[in-house]
């Protein structure tokens, strides 16, 4: 049973899929792991040292018998001590701190003393010691006598707040008072010397005052019966007569004698309230005089010996495993999220297409693993260091027995059997891919070598005029003249074809090329001169005549084209051939590029035969027996020791 690796929600994985997915994705695992532990090295090596004292005081709530009358009949859900906490962090008392241990000068800006406690309220924490009444005041600071000198000044700033806030209620009343016994003394000596004056001037008989208090008694009488009985109840009715009698007496009274009587009263209302205000101030003064203390101090701070909170052995050590951890998650992350198509029924059950070949990774002689420096930093290939790299791969270069070599030779056994059904004589292939570097040119040449091999006359066509990249895997000198100069009729055919001749005087080298067999059955018709818009000339009658000519002379055509997203000579081309083989670099391209690709050439008319999976490496999860049998070709077939050697490498 075969898993797919990129699709996780779908199949079950295993510890060997796991374990691929860690190789295949071990530049993220590195790059994340190492991003993490240098942030938390730096972190931890920028770190200053504090130091932390810690001063505590007691909260004791004392309670008034109204407040507790009233917490009977409203029942509250606060913790005073969490208050009480909270006040002693607060700004406030803060600001009273740094002006009392001199941080700052009570004559600045009041922005300025804010801004000091501000940044000492990120160095004070209090909490309430367990099943206490204790508040604990912890300071850290980078100096180790400022945090004892802070930790005990806000100790003794709270309590001394604490009792002011405490006195603060008595003191108002006190101060109430006083205001309320001046203003009635002033009223009390301005009615004195009215009734004195008013004596002097007028001689009042006094004869009103018994009246005055007479009917003063009777409306109070009044009142009282009214909130027993009716208005037509005989004891109200006589009160209100008596009240008449009266009131109508006072009307025949001089108006010297009411205003007397007047003057009397306002003096007595204002002797009597001035008594009862000397009362309650006595008593003000006493209850200001009782210090109600809630607050006290019950440890105070001493000066630190050592810093606190930094372990950097173990702040390394949680970094790598961080690290390790955000390394592995993201690689998992990543993997999840491509696109691309990681296995052989991945690509087969999405194109509904045949896999006709795996192509390893074609490591050249002499090639070094790239160290993690080159994976995060890669070196800038120049195209001439490209093309030579390509020039490399070709199978001249590896021995017969080589994996490699083994691999074109099943990719060409798949094509002779299951694309043409071995009447292979005068076809034309068109090798094509969804974008470039994807290795269609350096697939198409070795394959070509390998069908000369087998004995049949095959021809490669570079069809791409744009950017010709065949002439220069083989070490050609120059790609003219070539196909485009044969369709516009300036050359012929024959003059064209390079021979195995040429190839040998090419840059491949003289003995490499002659210590492969059969190179003589190959011919190559390279692109020939630069077009701007070869369209034209590959959709043309003449196109179609030098296929045909082709055919005569050769038993295979294999026609290099170029990518068929990108322009539109593939699908121009593709209807005209007797099949076409799409080129796919595992990993390389998203799902929908590829499928896209195929879309295109099956709707111009091409028959998609088959797909070729090339560069396949260990780092690419591979889900099928051949990649893994591949590794044993060398001894199988008795490759050399040196080669296995090499190889391994």
């Amino acid at each position: 049973m075969h898993y797919n690796v990129l699709h996780m929600a779908q199949y079950e994985l295993n510890l060997r899929d796991y374990w691929q997915i860690i190789r295949k994705r071990q530049t993220v695992i590195i790059a994340v792991s190492l991003a993490t532990f240098f942030s938390v090295f730096f972190y931890t090596a920028m770190q200053v040292p504090l130091y932390q004292a810690s001063s505590s005081v007691e909260w004791m709530e004392r309670k008034t018998l109204g407040s507790m009358l009233t917490e009977l009949v409203v029942a509250s859900s606060n913790d005073p001590l969490l208050t009480q906490a909270r006040i002693i962090n607060s700004l406030p008392i803060l600001e009273k701190v740094v002006i009392e241990l001199g941080t700052v000068n009570k004559d600045v800006p009041e922005s300025e003393i804010s801004a000091a406690a501000l940044g000492l309220q990120a160095a004070v924490t209090t909490e309430v010691v367990r099943d206490t009444n204790i508040i604990r005041i912890d300071v850290a600071l980078p100096v180790a006598k400022d945090t004892a000198e802070v930790a005990n000044e806000i100790a003794e700033v709270y309590v001394r707040e604490n009792i002011l806030d405490r006195n603060k209620q008595n003191r108002t009343v006190r101060e109430f008072i006083e205001r309320q016994l001046a203003e009635i003394k002033q009223k009390l000596s301005e009615s004195e010397e009215s009734v004195a004056r008013f004596k002097e001037t007028e001689a009042p008989s006094g004869i009103a005052m018994p009246l005055e208090g007479r009917l003063a008694d009777l409306e109070k009488q009044h009142s009282e019966l009214l909130q027993q009985y009716t208005p037509l109840y005989p004891v109200v009715k006589n009160a209100e007569e008596q009240i008449k009698q009266i009131k109508e007496q006072l009307k025949t009274l001089p108006s010297k004698e009411l205003d007397y009587v007047r003057l009397t009263r306002e003096t007595e209302i204002n002797s009597k309230l001035y008594r009862e205000l000397k009362d309650k101030l006595e008593g003000a003064r006493i209850a200001e005089a009782e210090k109600i203390e809630e607050a006290s101090i019950v440890d105070r701070a001493i000066v630190p010996t050592a810093p606190v909170g930094q372990n950097k052995a173990l702040n390394y050590f949680l970094g790598i495993a961080m690290g390790l951890l955000l390394g592995l998650s993201s690689a998992f992350i990543v993997e999840q999220l491509d696109t691309s198509i990681g296995t052989i029924e991945d690509v087969e059950g999405y194109l509904k297409t045949p896999s006709l070949g795996i192509i390893p990774y074609l490591r050249v002689k002499g090639e070094k693993n790239k160290n993690l420096i080159e994976k995060f930093f890669p070196h800038k290939v120049s195209y001439e260091e490209k093309y030579a790299r390509l020039r490399k791969q070709l199978l001249v270069y590896y021995s017969a027995s080589s994996p490699i070599f083994e691999a074109y030779r099943i990719l060409r056994t798949n094509i002779q059997r299951e694309v043409f059904k071995e009447e292979i004589k005068g076809k034309v292939l068109l090798f094509a891919s969804s974008g470039p570097e994807e290795g269609k040119s350096i697939t198409v040449s070795n394959l070509a070598i390998a069908m000369a091999q087998g004995g049949l006359k095959t021809v490669i066509v570079d069809a791409d005029m744009r950017r010709s990249t065949i002439h220069k895997i083989f070490g050609l000198k120059n790609r003219e003249p070539g196909l485009s100069d044969v369709l516009s009729g300036t050359v012929k055919i024959e003059d064209a074809l390079r021979s195995f001749t040429d190839i040998l005087m090419g840059d491949l080298g003289f003995d490499d090329v002659l210590k492969v067999a059969g190179l003589d059955n190959l011919s190559i018709l390279t692109s020939g001169a630069s077009l701007l818009s070869p369209a034209e000339l590959l959709g043309s009658h003449e196109m179609d005549s030098l296929l045909k000519s082709l055919k005569n002379k050769f038993d295979l055509v294999l026609v290099d084209s170029p990518p068929v997203l990108a322009v539109a000579d593939a699908v121009i081309l593709a209807p005209r051939m007797d099949g076409a083989i799409l080129v796919y670099r595992v990993g390389k391209s998203a799902r929908s590029v590829l499928g896209r690709a195929k879309t295109q050439l099956t709707e111009s008319g091409a028959q998609v035969k088959g797909v070729v999976l090339n560069n396949i490496s260990p780092e690419i999860e591979m889900r099928y027996s051949y990649y893994y049998q591949n590794k044993s070709y060398g001894k199988y077939y008795g490759e050399k020791k040196e080669e296995q050697k090499e190889r391994k490498k």
